[in-house]
């Protein structure tokens, strides 16, 4: 594993806004403004659903005005109830369990000209559809029960029943963003009601079409949205009587939202060389962005405070294994033994990264079988070795260039997403080495939103930048304690799959505790079917 190393940029001093925005409560104090430079591209559709959360091309994630049932500290193993007051687990004797969750009163959705009361069957609506049209939490909770198995106790208590129990539910369910106001999505609700799972599974096509209106769950909302722009700005105190900002306010008693100008602007701006020249030249105030330890410098000698931190990730090259000679898991470990690790972070300038020769967390290895662990390849910097293996399968190197049997020049395009600066540059490097020893190389740079959106999720490249990302934040154990391989490209269907099991198979791992940092976690029926093989093609560089 590598620990990388981003920067989180602030400057405390009061810049010129540079968008135009319309604000529906005014505030006569003038305060320093928050305005956020991001690496990145927003796809924004103005007739789409944008605020579907079961839609793929959702931007919930990036209007942000929503929050969870309770926030989860991965490091301390703690929560810290939001909508959530309180909850209950009641462990039946048939190994199900009761899932009860008691929430706040007293508070209201804002869309900035009315408001809602927050009630259970606004949060029955997000695990409702999600469970009986996409099959969210499945084997655990019976899909085809969801109508009986999720319950409005009343007003502000909910319950599930789980037919089976893992103690991981907590931990992905009370993160989750309530962002679904159950009178808005009261007519998706009916359909269902009438329907059998098949049906609702059918329908969920449907439901990724929907187009809600907007409503905010949080103490702010939002005032401004292009394909540029975000604005958000802070809820009023009371709102014809209703209290909006007040009650956050008791929820957050340490927050200091005050001390700012109400409104927060997120300016996308492509990616992380855009985002260093908007700190520059004193249009944003705030982001968090990947640098060199040089860029580092040149913002700090410019009056921009920078604060470092690290970024627990492992970062790497993925290989599509359609074609040959990559569909030989021999030949792409011979591409991982051609690079030199250490020389790769050293072109970014990395402080303090950690090697790791499996892509698997570190502190993991030694609690897989080793019936699991024979089929992790570790990577070494070992070029002759590489090229004993391109020679056992046919190729051969002829002034300095690598070739196929058929003499076809070897050759690799990587793609990765333009404006990420820090993956640009190690990618490269990573080439060049490549290209040295006879594989010519090319990186190329897409846009960010075309990258992340369609080329990588769709598996149209022959490699690419790719990356496993690890619990860092209060709301980040959907991604450590979910699907392991959730950041890789989903697999062509179309094509026969190239890796074969021992035996053909794939056969489930009896583990019945997994260790973590966090505590020991048990895992339904005792057994885990992930099947990990590290000749899916991923380069670990880290």
């Amino acid at each position: 594993m590598e620990t990388k190393t981003y920067i989180l940029i602030s400057v405390m001093v009061i810049m010129v806004m540079v968008a135009a925005y319309s604000i529906n409560v005014v505030y006569a104090q003038q305060k320093p403004q928050i305005i956020q430079a991001i690496p990145g591209t927003l796809i924004y559709v103005p007739s789409g659903p944008n605020f579907n959360p079961y839609a793929p091309s959702n931007i919930v994630g990036s209007v942000a005005t929503w929050v969870p049932l309770a926030f989860y500290n991965p490091f301390t193993g703690q929560f810290y109830p939001v909508l959530a007051k309180n909850w209950t687990i009641q462990i039946l004797p048939n190994g199900s369990a009761l899932f009860t969750i008691y929430l706040r009163k007293g508070l209201y959705w804002f869309n900035g000209s009315a408001v809602m009361p927050f009630t259970a069957w606004d949060v029955y609506a997000y695990f409702y559809i999600g469970m009986k049209a996409f099959w969210w939490y499945s084997p655990w909770i019976n899909n085809s029960l969801a109508d009986e198995d999720i319950r409005v106790l009343n007003n502000y208590t909910i319950q599930f029943l789980f037919q089976k129990w893992t103690t991981f539910i907590p931990y992905w369910m009370l993160p989750s963003w309530i962002s679904t106001p159950y009178a808005v999505w009261k007519p998706i609700i009916d359909k269902l009601r009438t329907m059998n799972l098949t049906q609702a599974v059918k329908y969920s096509t449907n439901i990724t079409e929907f187009v809600p209106s907007y409503w905010a769950l949080s103490p702010y909302y939002l005032t401004y949205l292009s394909s540029t722009y975000i604005d958000i700005t802070l809820e009023p105190m009371y709102y014809n009587g209703v209290p909006l900002l007040a009650r956050w306010e008791e929820i957050f008693p340490f927050a200091n939202w005050n001390d700012y100008n109400p409104t927060i602007v997120n300016w996308y701006v492509a990616g992380n060389t855009q985002a260093m020249s908007a700190f520059l030249a004193g249009k944003a105030t705030w982001g968090g962005i990947g640098l060199s330890e040089q860029q580092v410098s040149v913002l700090n000698k410019s009056g921009v405070g920078v604060y470092l931190w690290f970024d627990y990730s492992a970062w790497g090259i993925t290989i599509t294994p359609y074609t040959f000679p990559f569909n030989i898991p021999e030949v792409r470990q011979a591409l991982c033994d051609v690079i030199n690790r250490s020389e790769v972070v050293a072109a970014w300038g990395l402080n303090y990264p950690m090697y790791a020769p499996e892509p698997a967390p570190p502190y993991t290895w030694s609690t897989y079988p080793p019936s699991v662990r024979q089929f992790l390849i570790p990577c070494e910097y070992n070029p002759s070795k590489a090229a004993q293996v391109l020679q056992k399968y046919g190729l051969y190197k002829k002034g300095g260039q690598w070739y196929l049997p058929n003499g076809t020049p070897l050759t690799i395009t990587i793609l990765g997403p333009s404006g990420w600066t820090d993956w640009m540059t190690m990618t490269s490097d990573a080439a060049e080495q490549l290209s040295a020893f006879g594989i010519k190389t090319q990186l190329i740079g897409q846009d960010v939103g075309i990258y992340w959106g369609t080329t990588f999720p769709k598996a149209q490249f022959e490699a690419a930048i790719a990356w496993l990302t690890f619990a860092k934040a209060y709301s980040s154990a959907w991604s450590f304690l979910s699907w392991p391989f959730w950041s890789f490209p989903e697999f062509n269907v179309s094509v026969p799959w190239t890796f074969q099991w021992p035996n053909g198979t794939c056969s489930p791992v009896y583990m019945p505790v997994i260790h973590t940092p966090y505590g020991p976690m048990t895992t339904p029926n005792g057994t885990i079917v992930w099947c990990i093989n590290s000749t899916l093609g991923y380069i670990n560089f880290t």
